[in-house]
């Protein structure tokens, strides 16, 4: 498995991320209750489409395409259309020991520096969305509540990613093609899935 890189002028002109949930709901033969068990391990799935292309630019998206070679290879993908935190959360913020499984992480930077809900962060090659809004209190220390769980234990100081955070995707399907037309190339869309490690 290698990781592909984005071809130049790569830019989606529709775009859907949502959360796949791994989860298990069991219901009673007789009276009906259910139970729900929550499996961890959530991913993100991207879909995206990207624009008519002239033919020369069709080439790049039809050479990206082969490279990924179906669902076997990689490419780094983010939330194109926040693509920094709607709140003030810039410079270099850190993050503090937090287990694997946690539903929030505490981020050290400067005081009064806020996330709001849906802002995405990257922590060692997680990518983490705020469930809510949140502000640094004066000692620095901003407690951000996450839609989805770390998969992994995070260190000590580990750098909170906020311009671009990214994490690892394959494609779920192969229904990626770049067809011609005479004149252009129309719309190519993509299915990804996050990579579980």
């Amino acid at each position: 498995m290698s990781e592909i890189v984005l071809p130049a002028g790569f830019c989606p002109n529709a775009f859907t991320l949502w959360q796949i949930t791994n989860q298990r709901v069991f219901a009673s033969p007789y009276g009906g209750s259910e139970q729900t068990l929550d499996m961890g391990n959530d991913r993100w799935g991207i879909y995206l489409t990207l624009p008519n292309r002239k033919f020369e630019d069709a080439a790049r998206v039809e050479a990206f395409i082969a490279a990924l070679r179906g669902m076997t290879n990689t490419v780094r993908l983010y939330h194109w259309v926040r693509k920094v935190p709607r709140g003030t959360m810039r410079g270099t913020p850190t993050c503090q020991v937090t287990p694997a499984g946690s539903d929030q992480v505490m981020v050290y930077c400067p005081s009064g520096q806020t996330l709001l809900a849906g802002d995405m962060l990257g922590i060692q090659g997680l990518l983490l969305q705020v469930r809510e809004d949140a502000v640094s209190d004066g000692s620095g220390h901003l407690i951000a509540k996450l839609v989805n769980r770390t998969r992994k234990f995070i260190p000590e100081g580990s750098v909170v990613t906020w311009d671009r955070p990214t994490a690892l995707f394959r494609q779920s399907s192969q229904s990626a093609r770049v067809q011609y037309i005479p004149g252009y190339a129309p719309e190519v869309s993509f299915d990804f899935v996050e990579v579980v490690s």
